[in-house]
């Protein structure tokens, strides 16, 4: 209470100096509260291909003339490699308009799975709304969140996928995967699209085409060499799903650095401006330091007075950046939640926390030299200025 009191005699420079640290704070917040979503997305998306690769069937397989055969002949394969607990096809068409053009985040695209493909991604396929579409159902699809948001459709709508009509019988939870802003249909009508999507001047279309095949791995296969030889089976393409990880990571490192280093200058900023403030304040009150040490103050006394001064100031602006960090991404993302965009910010306690201990800590520390300064005036010296 003393320090706020000390604080309050001073409003015009006090507010000036919280304020700086409230920028910093706020700027902190920010960037944190955008690191930690991002850290998210990475991690959720790197737990989901831990133990699976996507095999890819090549473009070119698809409008050639013997594409059945080829797919037919890779399928052999690929279930046959050492490593593979089990391979299922599955279907994966980009979906079109002006709005999921338009939009920021992953690609809207439109999947179809076979039931047991369905099963093994059923932590990821997760009804929020309605529900999901059974066995056989033709017809039907099951969108993400995202998705719904941009298309403005719901429950009960029909949704239009390349001239077809299908009725949204379920919403999918929130994943900040790729499926937030994906249409998921069943199989049949999957392939059904894919077939469109076949250019009419290839010389056959396949009965059942399927674009791609999920592979899962058997527990402690190196889905590195998997991967590779996944790759050299004629018609597929894969990737090491670890050396996209790592690459992702390596690019989310660095933008961790450029943005944190950002938010320290701004905070440094607000550092010097503390110690501004606490030397002027050790100058106007060299009189009263005198008084305070004649009747019996200790140098720690005196020390601890400014040094809670400055940490005052310090909690004072994490305060006000953190509130007005919060209100700013959370802005943010309302505004994209309701365009369908992808939300950038994670609002958590420990960004919150983090930066208001952060703050009172720089804050004090930039207060120290200046508290020492008054700490060692002698008693004679400050009572005769």
């Amino acid at each position: 209470m003393t320090a706020l009191r000390d604080l309050a005699s001073r409003p015009a420079r006090t507010f000036f100096t919280v304020a700086g640290i409230a920028i910093g704070i706020l700027a902190l917040t920010v960037v944190g509260s955008l690191a930690e979503r991002l850290h998210t997305i990475v991690s959720r998306s790197t737990a989901l291909n831990t133990d699976i690769v996507f095999a890819n069937i090549r473009r070119s397989v698809l409008i050639a003339p013997n594409a059945h055969d080829t797919v037919q002949r890779a399928y052999a394969r690929l279930k046959a490699l050492d490593g593979v607990r089990s391979s299922m096809p599955e279907v994966i068409v980009p979906y079109e308009s002006s709005s999921a053009n338009a939009r920021f985040g992953p690609p809207s695209l439109v999947f179809g799975f076979p039931d047991q493909a369905r099963a093994l991604q059923r932590d990821l396929l997760v009804i929020a709304r309605g529900r999901t579409y059974a066995p056989g159902e033709r017809r039907v699809a099951v969108i993400g969140p995202d998705f719904a948001a941009a298309e403005h459709v719901g429950i009960g709508d029909v949704l239009a996928l390349a001239g077809n009509s299908f009725v949204v019988v379920g919403v999918l939870d929130k994943t900040f995967t790729i499926f937030d802003a994906a249409v998921v249909v069943p199989f049949a009508d999957a392939q059904d699209l894919l077939k469109q999507a076949i250019p009419a001047y290839a010389d056959s279309v396949p009965a059942d085409p399927v674009s791609s095949f999920l592979v899962v791995a058997k527990k402690g296969t190196d889905v590195g060499l998997l991967a590779r030889r996944i790759a050299l089976i004629d018609g597929l393409s894969a990737r090491d799903p670890r050396e996209v990880a790592t690459a992702v990571r390596s690019t989310l490192g660095i933008f961790d650095a450029i943005v944190f280093g950002a938010a320290l200058v701004a905070l440094l900023v607000g550092a010097f401006s503390v110690v501004n403030t606490m030397t002027i304040a050790v100058t106007e009150r060299t009189r009263e330091i005198g008084i305070r040490k004649a009747i019996g103050a200790t140098d720690t006394d005196v020390l601890l007075t400014f040094v809670a001064e400055a940490a005052t100031i310090g909690a004072l602006g994490g305060l006000a950046g953190i509130v007005l960090g919060l209100a700013v991404v959370a802005a943010i993302d309302a505004r994209s939640a309701a365009g369908g965009n992808l939300q950038l910010f994670a609002i958590s306690p420990l960004v919150a926390l983090g930066a208001f201990a952060f703050a009172v800590a720089l804050s004090a520390v930039a207060g120290f030299v200046p508290a020492l300064a008054a700490a060692r005036l002698p008693p004679t010296v400050a009572l005769r200025r």
